[in-house]
């Protein structure tokens, strides 16, 4: 009985999470998504530590997750591209010099204890 109680119950966390997001949400997750990426392309190109592309798009499923999103299926990441840039754009004026690099630092490690650093620092 406790395996299929188990299955039942892996089956519904799948049918609840493949549930695709309202045009509503997919307009927040892009603006989250993007707000992310901005800082992490500020990291990548400011503090020139680098973070892949690929690597973004697997955290931002676990930053949509901790958000309250349980997808990011349906989001246009050509929108999250656009949106980051001009908010990079806009930290780079702000920040030129590297200045919120302790602080995106902080902010990625403090989001992402579980991962492993890399850095070498």
């Amino acid at each position: 009985m406790k395996p299929i109680l188990l299955l039942l119950t892996v089956f519904s966390f799948a049918s609840v999470a493949s549930e695709p997001l309202s045009p509503l949400e997919v307009k927040e997750v892009q603006k989250l998504l993007a707000e992310a990426a901005s800082k992490a392309k500020y990291v990548d190109e400011i503090c020139e530590m680098p973070i892949s592309a690929e690597k973004f798009k697997e955290l931002s499923k676990i930053k949509a997750f901790s958000e309250g999103y349980e997808t990011i299926e349906g989001i246009s990441w050509e929108a999250v591209k656009d949106i980051a840039l001009k908010e990079y754009d806009e930290l780079k004026k702000q920040a030129p010099d590297g200045q919120y690099c302790d602080k995106y630092l902080a902010d990625l490690k403090g989001n992402y204890r579980f991962l492993k650093d890399t850095s070498g620092k």
